[in-house]
């Protein structure tokens, strides 16, 4: 099994292998973009969980098998119709797509921000642009599509398929925040660790994922989620099965996920919304919201500006390499004194 962190409740897994006698060994991965050269490579995964741009290019590239309707066990006490918000989202996605996935959970990029810190009126306002505040302590997610996101719905850019001159906007964009804010961080798995303890909150305000700002919500009621005004993006996850997968084991797992309680303890334990009818159907999607569409020239470039935005030194970093250089200006300079007085008492 190929998936995100802390995406299964694992009670779930225990119950699977309890009740077929049959061990999962999950395989974690921290973006999608890792998870296609991984999936690219020799590695063999029975079933993953993916977004949907990811799943396009695997399915682009012939790496995951169709999926066979009819082995997909119908429940008579789970409604597995589609919401009507997902049914809109669902037209923005390639035809082939359903052919291919089995829609998990949907959700949004969003930013949870302290409460003690910010007041609902100023971020509702600024929204995105309330990053570019040198004062707060921000942070970012750690992944090139999400982080040069905010880039592009500050400067105005598109998510869809943005251009070469939205992409190069949107990093200098990042590049002038790490400059002017020493306290920029780009995150992943950590946040959960960092923002949920009231009164020792990491950061100010964070660019996160809805399921994972919904518990955070829920934990730590110094923090509050919003929903960015230039609109952001939205994202399905969904369960594949890579070529060479185990089918009869892939299914199987898929139909257990898919029972109504298995289904339901998973809603509550990962916080994240469902594509569903009378599920979780909290997320609300707004006109700007977008969704970001696979290219293979785009990505290149969206992943070469991405390193340039990790690479370029924080301002925090500047006043660290200074530091080190005295530093190390001090130790050359002791270095040659000793040897000095050594070469002054052999004479």
């Amino acid at each position: 099994m190929f998936n995100w962190g802390e995406y299964l409740d694992p009670q779930t897994i225990i119950d699977f292998e309890e009740q077929n006698g049959i061990e999962v060994k999950q395989v974690l991965f921290s973006s999608n973009e890792l998870a296609i050269t991984k999936i690219k490579s020799d590695d063999k995964y029975d079933l993953a969980i993916l977004s949907e741009y990811a799943i396009d290019k695997l399915i682009q590239d012939e790496l995951i098998e169709g999926i066979n309707s009819e082995k997909l066990e119908k429940s008579n006490n789970y409604n597995w119709q589609y919401n009507d918000q997902y049914k809109e989202f669902k037209e923005k996605l390639p035809k082939r797509f359903s052919n291919y996935a089995v829609p998990y959970f949907w959700g949004k990029v969003v930013l949870i921000y302290n409460k003690q810190k910010i007041n609902k009126e100023e971020i509702t306002k600024e929204s995105f642009k309330i990053l570019d505040k040198p004062n707060l302590k921000i942070a970012l997610c750690n992944n090139p599509r999400d982080g040069l996101m905010v880039g592009l719905k500050a400067t105005g850019g598109t998510i869809e398929k943005p251009t070469e001159k939205e992409l190069e906007n949107a990093k200098k964009w990042l590049l002038k925040l790490k400059e002017k804010n020493p306290n920029v961080a780009f995150i992943n798995d950590q946040l959960i660790d960092r923002m949920s303890q009231k009164g020792k909150e990491y950061y100010d305000v964070v660019v996160a994922y809805s399921g994972d700002a919904n518990f955070l919500k829920e934990k730590n009621d110094n923090l509050e989620v919003l929903d960015p005004k230039e609109g952001t993006n939205v994202w399905v996850d969904s369960l594949v099965m890579p070529k060479n997968s185990c089918k009869e084991l892939a299914y199987k797992f898929i139909n257990f996920l898919r029972e109504k309680n298995n289904y339901q303890k998973n809603l509550a334990y990962i916080k994240y919304d469902s594509p569903y009818k009378d599920k979780n159907n909290k997320i609300k999607i707004n006109e700007n919201d977008q969704i970001y569409k696979y290219d293979e020239a785009n990505q290149k470039l969206i992943n070469t500006y991405w390193n340039d935005v990790i690479a370029y030194p924080s301002k925090k970093d500047y006043w660290l390499f200074g530091f080190s250089g005295l530093i190390l200006i001090g130790l050359i300079i002791a270095f040659f004194m000793k040897k000095r007085k050594v070469f002054e008492s052999q004479y």
